[in-house]
């Protein structure tokens, strides 16, 4: 009897306990509705538990949902969205911009040899807590992290040992040899298998998939070419891949930085294309046929002027150059983007972010979208590209990336009108993943 009265005391517990979910009531002042692309007033959105319960007009709160959802966050003063998706991160790996012609392996070789996996994860640790904190409640990782080192962080995320946004990881990248080492002798070849998988013909690249899957990738990430080096994956190895990698229902996106790369990669089946610089436009025109989405990894220009005057340290010449360097990358961004747009390709926001430069952890992500700004898109595309697009990218459709009943409650708000200055952005007032407040600068 005492056995089961302690038994049903203990679950009775345990009930209880989950019982005492939070239930709040958010007042946006604007409110970005990713799916229609409009900013929306006098809206309260209630979240109980992890989700969000539904969006009310203010008018339309009823007694029992003051009684209900009791606890009030006042956002009124602020824009409030669904928290921004980055697409390509690699939070476990960083390069110091280095004076000169110095070879970024440079970085990647002290990562491996004098620094290694406990200081690496340590390391992402702090900039997944940056991301999340700044308003990036979900990232997609591509590797660079060791060996399965993303997917040992997402577990970290997952199970609340470390605070960081939601992650889809792709562990090592497959790639032919030499990684994206440049310049690694043969001599230290191997040293390229501590951050990448070298495959070695379409046999071997089925086997690279499933390792990753086993180890617990939840997206495959290949390196159509290994740029800096010259090597390239052929068709048939993509479709490999490819097919053996959708036999599990895992996404494919491809590293691909010429019109050759992407065009290969297109065509062997991959679902995104990263970077994808100065495609004509057959090759866009077939990633629109075949609903390929592009990531675009482009810069603001404040993050082009820092990273310009960092790699110019002590050559005040070249750095008199940086208006005309920063015109003519502009100019390129800006046809990029309206061919992309104009041939119907889906736009992803990924920021690529790995450089060490003079902004804040996480900031050069949001960067990233007001570059795109910068170069032509709306606000509403940017936007969109961070939430609606990422989501479905990602396999989140409805989960993320939306404020609506039955999402997860990923919620950030940024100080100012978003809807006319994407700089905003860089403003985070809070930040809400999962029901759970992370930042709270509203109360002043």
């Amino acid at each position: 009897m005492r056995k089961l009265l302690l038994t049903a005391l203990f679950y009775g517990g345990v009930f209880f306990s989950h019982a005492q979910t939070n239930a709040y009531q958010i007042k946006a002042g604007k409110l970005f509705d990713s799916e229609t692309g409009t900013f929306q007033t006098n809206k309260v959105i209630l979240v109980k538990g992890e989700k969000i319960d539904t969006v009310k007009n203010s008018s339309d709160l009823t007694a029992a949902d003051q009684k209900t959802y009791a606890t009030v966050i006042d956002l009124s003063r602020f824009t409030v969205m669904p928290g921004l998706i980055d697409a390509h991160t690699h939070l476990l790996y960083r390069e110091v911009i280095h004076p000169g012609n110095n070879p970024p392996a440079m970085d990647m070789a002290k990562m491996l040899t004098l620094e290694g996996d406990a200081y690496r994860a340590l390391y992402g640790a702090a900039r997944a807590k940056a991301y999340l904190e700044s308003g990036i409640t979900a990232v997609q990782d591509l590797g660079n992290s060791g060996n399965f080192g993303d997917v040992a962080l997402q577990r970290a995320i997952n199970e609340g040992l470390v605070t960081g946004p939601r992650m889809r990881c792709s562990g090592p990248g497959l790639s032919t040899e030499g990684g994206q080492f440049p310049g690694l002798i043969y001599k230290h070849r191997d040293l390229a298998n501590d951050e990448y998988r070298i495959v070695k013909g379409s046999d071997d690249a089925v086997q690279a998939v499933r390792e990753n899957i086993t180890q617990g990738a939840d997206v495959i990430k290949i390196y159509a070419n290994n740029t800096p080096n010259k090597t390239m994956l052929t068709v048939d190895e993509i479709k490999a891949i490819v097919t053996e990698a959708h036999r599990y229902g895992i996404r494919v996106t491809a590293h691909a930085t010429d019109n050759t790369a992407v065009w290969n990669a297109v065509t062997g089946g991959v679902d995104g294309i990263e970077h994808g610089y100065r495609l004509n436009d057959t090759t866009l025109e077939l990633m629109a046929k075949k609903n390929v989405v592009m990531v675009p990894t482009f810069s603001d220009s404040a993050t082009m002027v820092d990273f310009v005057k960092l790699n110019n340290l002590g050559d005040p010449e070249e750095i008199k150059r940086t208006p005309q360097i920063l015109a003519s990358y502009n100019k390129y961004k800006v046809s990029q983007l309206q061919r992309i747009r104009q041939k119907g390709v889906t736009i992803v926001a990924g920021s690529d972010d790995y450089v060490s430069t003079s902004f804040p952890m996480a900031e050069v992500s949001k960067r990233t979208l007001i570059g795109y700004v910068q170069a032509g898109m709306t606000i509403k595309e940017t936007l969109q590209a961070a939430t609606l697009n990422a989501a479905t990218h990602l396999r989140w459709k409805d989960k993320i990336g939306v404020i609506k009943k039955g999402a997860f409650a990923d919620i950030v708000a940024f100080d100012g009108d978003l809807d006319t200055n994407i700089n905003a952005l860089l403003n985070t007032r809070f930040v809400m993943k999962g029901g759970k407040i992370y930042t709270a600068n509203y109360n002043f």
